[in-house]
């Protein structure tokens, strides 16, 4: 079924097999909207990030919604190690003892032995995302550390999905591409708190992210998973292309 405002949190089915998770209230306390993608391929069940609350509670509520079990996660695949993508990693693992995979350059810091690198504290606007700076800077609210039962890279498989590196963002961001025909993109591409390329200032190497963003505009995509806010469904091309439209970026 396709999504209408109404629809109910934490989450709903996009396409058939293609689940969206994520907070419709309290969002920006909840890692800014962050959103987590559920995959189902008969009994291979992979989902794309964990939300922000470390006890996952808002992903185990919505398997048990559409009939499934924690148990049943067989794939947990990581975008990149920020808190609001791996905030319940360590819980779902323990829960299902699902496989927790990400890029190779992101492990350590999810298994905790390095922290994130912090993003700059500049610029100060948009204000809402001033908070997010700040606690990246301290390294706050550190998440539950968890063990990487596998790491992947550019043309790897999980699932139904294919996995793109596309590095900017961090140097391991990781993108999926499911069917050839929706992507979940990390943080690459939002939709919280506006549609844009990208958090102002928080991409570690901005002409490897624009190289990266590139690709994925590319793509073509019918639908775009983004790490933060709701999906993008309708004139999902015409809109990426804005994003990449000034020849300088």
């Amino acid at each position: 079924m396709v999504a209408t405002a109404q629809t109910p949190a934490p989450g709903y089915e996009i396409e058939e097999g293609f689940h969206t998770i994520g907070p419709t209230t309290n969002g920006v306390r909840k890692g800014g909207y962050s959103r987590a993608y559920l995959l189902e391929d008969g009994d291979h069940l992979t989902l794309v990030d964990t939300l922000f609350d470390d006890d996952a509670h808002m992903i185990v509520a919505y398997l048990l919604s559409i009939g499934r079990s924690v148990h049943d996660l067989t794939d947990i695949v990581l975008t990149h190690a920020h808190r609001s993508h791996l905030g319940g990693v360590a819980t779902l693992k323990r829960l299902s003892d699902a496989r927790v995979l990400c890029h190779d350059r992101e492990a350590a810091i999810v298994e905790g032995t390095e922290q994130a690198p912090p993003v700059s504290l500049l610029p100060i606007r948009p204000l809402v995302l001033y908070p997010f700076r700040v606690l990246s800077y301290l390294h706050r609210p550190a998440h539950v550390p968890c063990k990487v039962d596998q790491t992947i890279g550019e043309g790897d498989t999980v699932g139904t999905l294919h996995v793109l590196h596309v590095p900017g963002h961090t140097p391991g961001h990781l993108a999926f591409l499911w069917k050839g025909r929706a992507v979940i993109v990390g943080d690459a591409i939002l939709t919280w708190p506006s549609f844009g390329a990208g958090w102002p200032g928080f991409n570690l190497d901005e002409p490897e992210y624009r190289r990266s963003l590139r690709r994925l505009v590319g793509l073509r995509p019918q639908i775009v998973g983004p790490g933060h806010g709701p999906p993008i469904s309708q004139d999902t091309s015409e809109r990426l292309s804005t994003l990449v439209a000034d020849p300088s970026g």
